[in-house]
């Protein structure tokens, strides 16, 4: 294992090292033939301008390439080196200073070949000297402020690595500069809300897991007892056939939380295959108003249907909608006080069709909106199915509109009353 270590080692380090001689190529190559064109371009204008002769142009032209070709061979090996673990900072103050420097022997050379005086050469060098300062300065400048923001992001980045998402750095500098803390800052409000979202589904994970354990530990408790009770010979007759009566009840609501997390797993999971077919709404909700009158008979409330002329006849699953106003009318008559008025409507609105099922109980407290169409979750504390089942119906009926491509969504005011409204696409294929 050690020696493979040592082997990938190697093998990286060899890249790197032929990355590094590729760059250095690719640098001194691409330098040499800008100072071929620029010779070329000065040689011309010497011609056109100072009118020289062409044996001075071709020596200017010469003198030149080897000069420039010295100089950008001495400037890519600089580069190349100074990469090697040496700061920003360091890197452009040398940088300026060996430009300044090459620019200086370059015109040396060339002043003393001009046959000069060494009066005149020696004020002109100290005139370049001086520029080669304030250069310098400048670079030192110039370096400080970039090295400076290159240490805050490095900082920050530090930072987020321990985990602390909420870092931000402020946008300032150049334009390049200001574009990297941009995007520095994106990417750290994404990070923040993927953990966030992360942490809730967790949160709902743990949740659910609870709220299956204690729905189906409940129901087969219950069904241990009276299994027992019966095997034991306790109960009598009469007592064995309520008891299989309750048990048959059992079994019939486990089998139904079971299919319900199923489908509901397949919503998830965006596995669900649906069975679309030309179909009207008027003739759905009818069926909904039929299967459901008992229910609203009981606690004396009014379920009403009211469908718009216009509303045409479009594909979607005729099975799975009527899931979802089943869900939804369930809901509103469970939820709803005896005498209330449930109204289911549909219309054309756009390219969609709307229905809405609205109530006049009691409404929805406003935290309890926020995660109505959660799975398992309950407005009351109390799981009895009696008031209000197993919490899955919204949770599916959701699931079942954003398969057809709809959206859902629930508004409530207190003592007003509630409206749930799913839109289906009118024109899905």
């Amino acid at each position: 294992m050690i020696e493979s270590k040592q082997t990938i080692g190697l093998s990286v380090a060899g890249r790197e090292n032929k990355v590094r001689w590729v760059m250095l190529m690719q640098t001194i190559g691409l330098g040499l033939l800008m100072v071929i064109l620029a010779a070329a371009l000065i040689v011309g204008v010497a011609a056109i301008w100072l009118k020289a002769p062409s044996k001075d142009l071709s020596d200017l032209f010469w003198f030149l390439l080897i000069s420039g070709g010295v100089s950008v061979g001495l400037a890519a090996v600089w580069l190349q080196w100074s990469q090697q673990g040496s700061g920003l900072h360091v890197q452009l103050v040398v940088t300026y200073l060996v430009g300044v420097v090459i620019a200086l022997v370059n015109v040396a050379v060339t002043s003393s070949l001009m046959f000069l005086s060494v009066h005149d050469l020696s004020l002109f060098l100290l005139l370049m000297a001086f520029s080669a300062i304030v250069s310098v300065f400048f670079a030192f400048f110039l370096s400080q402020r970039l090295a400076q923001a290159v240490i805050v992001l490095s900082q920050a980045a530090m930072q987020v690595a321990q985990g602390k998402l909420n870092t931000r750095v402020m946008v300032t500098g150049s334009k390049e500069l200001r574009n990297l803390g941009m995007a520095f800052n994106s990417m750290t409000q994404q990070l923040e809300n993927s953990l966030t979202r992360q942490r809730e589904l967790e949160k709902m994970r743990t949740e659910l897991i609870a709220s299956v354990s204690h729905d189906l530990r409940t129901p087969l408790a219950s069904l241990r007892l009276m299994t027992e009770a019966v095997s034991d010979g306790v109960a009598d007759e009469k007592t064995t056939a309520v008891f299989l009566s309750r048990m048959r009840n059992e079994v019939e609501y486990m089998s139904s939380l079971i299919e319900d997390l199923f489908e509901l797993s397949q919503l998830d999971a965006h596995t669900l295959k649906l069975k679309p077919e030309r179909g009207n709404l008027r003739d759905l909700i009818s069926d909904t108003i039929g299967s459901l009158s008992s229910q609203t008979a009981l606690k004396n409330q009014q379920l009403e249907g009211q469908v718009a002329d216009d509303l045409p006849e479009f594909v979607f699953d005729s099975h799975k909608i009527q899931r979802v106003l089943n869900n939804l009318v369930s809901n509103a008559i469970r939820y709803t006080p005896a005498g209330s008025q449930i109204i289911i409507n549909a219309h054309p609105q756009a390219a969609w069709a709307e229905v809405s099922v609205s109530d006049n109980g009691e409404g929805i407290a406003p935290e309890i909106l926020n995660r109505i169409f959660e799975p398992f979750y309950r407005g009351e504390n109390s799981r009895g199915r009696e008031s209000g089942g197993a919490g899955l119906g919204l949770a599916i009926a959701k699931g079942l509109v954003e398969a057809h491509g709809g959206q859902i969504e629930v508004e409530s005011q207190a003592q007003h009353g509630t409206a749930f409204t799913f839109r289906l696409p009118l024109n899905a294929a």
